[in-house]
């Protein structure tokens, strides 16, 4: 079950500061948030389980573990294999699973593939097609996870988290990342 807008705000507030420092230093929330992962990348867990069956069930795919510190959740991508054949423009599946709450969110970007990868869309919409429907199952039944629903992932955030700063930061950018389409 998603938790409420307001404890969702509660618990992005415990993490991420709602002040901007001039100083740049670590706030008290994001020092929790860094001794959160630690304990979260001590010992593999459901994270772990959930990456191999992605990439026994999308053999034909690239799968990445491509989960950073520097956000609130794990991430994962479902990206086009590489061949030669694969110029042209693609969708990659990500799925996040929030560290913070218990929820995740499964999006897509979509890049064109020739010499170098150009991005040109990002889709917060959860898709409602492959990859990204089994993706969204496997997060459900592996991490006992509830999606966030498009219209409270998009509810504003008053807190600073990466580069978004109110009134732009929204509950997506603090349960999951600032950062939806920079993907490696």
């Amino acid at each position: 079950m998603v938790p409420s807008i307001e404890k969702l705000l509660e618990i992005a507030r415990t993490y991420w500061p709602s002040q901007e420092d001039p100083n740049q230093e670590l706030s008290p929330e994001e020092h929790r948030l860094h001794e959160l992962w630690q304990t979260k990348l001590e010992t593999p867990g459901s994270w772990d389980v959930l990456i191999e069956q992605l990439r026994t069930t999308f053999p034909e795919k690239s799968v990445g573990n491509i989960t950073t510190s520097r956000d609130a959740s794990f991430w994962c991508a479902i990206y086009p294999r590489r061949t030669p054949e694969r110029s042209g423009v693609h969708w990659v599946y990500v799925g996040c699973a929030s560290i913070i709450a218990p929820v995740y969110t499964v999006y897509r970007v979509q890049f064109e593939y020739g010499e170098r990868r150009i991005f040109r869309q990002l889709d917060l919409e959860p898709p409602a097609v492959e990859p990204a429907v089994t993706m969204a199952r496997l997060m459900e039944s592996t991490m006992d996870l509830s999606l966030l629903p498009p219209d409270i992932a998009n509810h504003p955030a008053p807190v600073f988290v990466g580069r978004k700063s109110p009134p732009k930061t929204t509950l997506f950018d603090a349960l999951f990342t600032s950062y939806a389409d920079n993907l490696p």
